[in-house]
């Protein structure tokens, strides 16, 4: 698989889920602060894929960005071992090919979207994992041809600036969350993108509430989606748990930026009410 695909993929496996409802100010960025914190950190709320025109990046992001002495992302887009790893789990156990579980008009429609964008059918591709496969069709499915990414705009940053960057997952873990949820459903859920036009609705609307830094309009829209709505709890409330002490650790120690999916900070369980629960004052920066 090329490189860039591959890159993308990284991307785009990177969930932004929502799941109970809490209202938030409207804000991407929040300050950690107080709970004996020497200095504060900042959380910045991403949306993983956007089109270049939509792009927003304005001096307060930069301020908080510059001023920080570590950069932590769900995965460490630096790591020179992340392709390689990203490859090895990637595939089907016993390189099982799901071409056959698909019902005929969506099998044909996915061979031949896969064939037209990628040069190799089903019986090619098919030994890859369900949601590789539905990223795959989304990068060819946004309204822009060449996409772009907070998280790459920040690991360029990491290297110009000189801030190391960490991750809170590796991507063996982010791809074994799907392992746990049925391959039957996640069959039905790509036979649905490849035979409707929601994926492309769907995409336009997050961008809308995502440029009016509308948290809770960006929750609504995520929760609505069936798969993430049945497997809330291991998409999202499991991952904001397992997050928290590993951010308290990144803060304890020096001014840090997080930046995470948007849909991870909304909810009684999200990582801000989650950080508040911890002790710690978290408010919007405007």
């Amino acid at each position: 698989m090329r490189k860039s695909v591959l890159l993308w993929i990284f991307i785009l496996i990177q969930l932004s889920p929502a799941f109970a409802q809490q209202s938030l100010e409207n804000s991407l960025l929040w300050k950690i602060s107080e709970n004996g914190l020497e200095q504060p950190s900042y959380l910045f709320g991403t949306i993983h894929v956007i089109c270049p025109e939509d792009f927003k990046m304005d001096e307060r992001i930069l301020s908080a960005l510059q001023s920080s002495k570590k950069i932590v992302l769900e995965l460490n887009m630096s790591d020179p071992m992340l392709a390689q790893e990203m490859q090895q789990n990637s595939i089907n156990k016993d390189f099982y090919n799901i071409q056959n579980d698909f019902e005929p008009e969506a099998k044909e429609a996915l061979d031949e979207f896969l064939s037209s964008n990628y040069g190799m059918g089903l019986a090619q591709m098919g030994i890859m994992k369900p949601f590789i496969l539905s990223t795959m069709v989304l990068m060819k499915q946004l309204p822009c041809e060449t996409p772009d990414s907070y998280e790459l705009f920040f690991t360029n940053k990491s290297q110009e600036w000189k801030i190391p960057m960490e991750g809170l997952e590796t991507a063996a873990y982010q791809i074994s969350i799907f392992d746990r949820i049925p391959m039957e459903r996640q069959v039905a859920d790509l036979s649905k993108m490849i035979l409707t036009d929601a994926t492309e609705k769907e995409f336009q609307g997050m961008i809308e509430a995502y440029l009016a830094e509308d948290l809770n309009k960006l929750q609504e829209m995520i929760q609505a989606d069936g798969l993430t709505g049945e497997y809330g709890e291991i998409l999202l409330n499991e991952r904001n748990r397992n997050w928290i002490p590993k951010i308290e650790e990144f803060i304890k120690a020096e001014t840090t930026f997080i930046a995470v999916g948007a849909g991870h900070f909304p909810s009684e369980k999200g990582v801000i009410q989650l950080l508040r629960n911890a002790g710690y004052t978290v408010e919007p920066v405007r």
